[in-house]
């Protein structure tokens, strides 16, 4: 049986116990004695330490590199997000890349990573942190939220708050929300047929478009950043729309977000919250998603003193304001946008046609009341725990309203009391050739009639009637307008300016710009050099055809002063004036 490395340390400590008893010890007869290895007892005996107890030469990171990974996981926990193991494996990655300095023989070489062992070893090394396995929670069991944790939660909350000196100017609270861009929602409609059924044609255009939405407790909205499904940045998605120029737009393959797009909205959450920044400190609310918990994120936090203070899970549907009221109005006002594009004539609501109505459906959805509101129904502010933690509790469903409808008494009808016509002209008229038979009627009828005053009562009636028709005819004037800008939007073009990254809508067209005076310069110039080169063609040409006229002219010019000289030689020099 095969002795293991337990069993032969023991006889060898024995053996170095032995050896420091003896004078002169020898060290063959005691390793034959103990049976261990000569050499390996030599080594220890020379002052060497054991395997077990010496430093290991293969360690990916330093011990400041593995502290500053213990402070990681240490600050996950403090603001309540559990870690995982890829988020640990992915800190250590991030401090490898950062500290990576390459040579110039391995410039192109990538800086180094950490294995798939390496997270478990980790582990074993720092006994400090404990692996537990988090258990999912099914719907009804997340109706059922421990109160005591939920209570927990609201007491750090307001010790942070209390501590720091955060105010409610200075408490955001952040969530992404997709939108599948042509979907609309059913709609109710009012019909005379009770059994008709009703379809209207929607887009099917179900790509996704992510929103990063940020409101603070003082009921105010941050410009949202919008990920897009792509690889580029198009010229018409700043061209075609009317963006509000602080708006970050971004791309992605899958047009969700991901760790560094998380980061992205991060310093763009930095530059317009410090730009209203009450107190020293900034409280941002957010759930537990792995890419608002990777170490950049907490460190780009702790360096500019924003608090991350991540909501307990499952638990969005009760503390996250922006669930909890806001989103629900904002894919209401979207649908509605869908909808009304779809009734006037939009066969494919894409995405230049999401970002022409997104500041509007913003506008209705973001209104002060309430994103306060939203807060307030939280618990958030004013602090009030006792409003969510009553909705815990187990409620007696209301009665409906058809137990109790044989109850309500029957609704009297009104009823016009009959009257019978005494004229033809007793109907509204509705056309504008009934409107002028009525009017030659009455220029004709008798003023203290009773035929006359009824008559003059529909009259009235036909006449506002066509005046509301008039009007509804210049509001379809204006939908014909829309209807054309939708038109010339959906004149797509393939033009980009960019691969990747995020770009203000300001900053893209700014860029746009820039390149059109580019292209113009550039156009200016090749004009100026075919203009050089016609005028250079030109030349020749004017040279080719008078060339031959000049030569002509010049022979007989010397002709003709040839002859002159004979003749002056002939009759004198005088000639021909004598």
């Amino acid at each position: 049986m095969s002795e293991t490395y337990t069993d032969i340390e023991a006889r060898i400590q024995a053996a170095c116990l032995k050896l420091s008893e003896l004078e002169k010890p020898n060290i063959a007869a005691i390793a034959r004695e103990y049976s261990i290895p000569e050499q390996r007892l030599r080594a220890r005996a020379a002052g060497l330490p054991s395997r077990s107890q010496r430093v290991v030469g293969n360690k990916r990171l330093s011990e400041a590199e593995e502290l500053a990974v213990c402070l990681y996981l240490k600050r996950l926990d403090s603001i309540g997000t559990a870690a995982r193991l890829p988020m640990l494996t992915g800190c250590a990655n991030a401090i490898l890349k950062r500290n990576y300095q390459p040579t110039t023989e391995s410039t192109n070489t990538p800086p180094p990573t950490v294995g798939l062992a390496w997270a478990p070893r980790f582990l074993e090394r720092y006994p400090e942190f404990h692996i537990r396995k988090q258990r999912s929670l099914d719907y009804k069991r997340r109706k059922a939220h421990n109160p005591e944790v939920l209570l927990n939660w609201f007491q750090r909350y307001k010790s942070i708050c209390e501590e720091k000196g955060i105010v409610s100017s200075d408490i955001y609270n952040f969530d992404e929300t997709g939108f599948c861009i042509g979907m609309g929602k059913n709609q109710w409609i009012i019909t005379l047929d009770p059994d008709r059924i009703s379809y209207l044609a929607s887009s099917s255009n179900r790509e996704l478009i992510t929103a990063c939405e940020t409101i603070s407790g003082d009921g105010e909205v941050l410009p949202p950043m919008l990920i897009l499904p792509g690889a580029l940045h198009l010229n018409d998605w700043y061209t075609k729309t009317q963006l509000d120029g602080d708006i970050l737009l971004s791309v992605s393959e899958t047009g969700y977000s991901n760790d560094r797009l998380s980061l992205h909205w991060l310093h763009h959450f930095h530059k317009f919250s410090s730009q209203r920044q009450v107190g020293a400190y900034r409280l941002l609310l957010l759930d537990g998603y792995g890419s608002h918990c990777t170490k950049e994120f907490i460190d780009y936090c702790d360096e500019n003193k924003i608090i991350p203070f991540c909501l307990p899970p499952h638990s969005t549907h009760l503390l996250q304001p922006l669930d909890v009221v806001v989103f629900q109005p904002l894919k209401h006002f979207h649908a509605e946008a869908v909808e009304q594009a779809t009734r006037t004539g939009c066969s494919d609501f894409n995405k230049i046609e999401f970002l022409a109505a997104i500041d509007s459906i913003r506008v209705q959805a973001f209104k002060h009341s309430t994103i306060l509101s939203a807060f307030r129904k939280c618990g958030l502010i004013p602090y009030s725990p006792s409003i969510v933690l009553s909705k815990l509790r187990e409620s007696t469903p209301l009665p409906t309203y058809h137990a109790y409808a044989s109850t309500f008494p029957e609704p009297v009808q009104p009823q016009t009391p009959s009257r019978q016509p005494l004229s033809e002209f007793v109907t509204t008229p509705r056309t504008v050739r009934s409107l002028k038979r009525h009017a030659d009627y009455l220029w004709q009828a008798d003023p203290t009639s009773d035929n006359f005053r009824i008559s003059l009562n529909f009259f009235f009636k036909g006449s506002l009637a066509q005046a509301h028709s008039g009007a509804q005819a210049q509001d379809d004037l204006h939908t014909q307008a829309a209807e054309i800008a939708r038109a010339d939007r959906q004149k797509r073009s393939q033009q980009s300016i960019q691969k990747g990254g995020v770009l203000y809508a300001s900053e893209g067209r700014a860029m746009i710009d820039r390149q059109e005076e580019e292209t113009t310069e550039k156009k200016v110039q090749q004009a100026r050099l075919e203009l050089v080169r016609d005028e250079k063609t030109l030349l020749k040409e004017r040279n080719k055809t008078w060339k031959p006229i000049f030569t002509e002219f010049k022979q007989s010019i010397r002709k003709r002063n040839a002859r002159l000289k004979k003749a002056r030689r002939v009759y004198g020099a005088g000639w021909p004036c004598n």
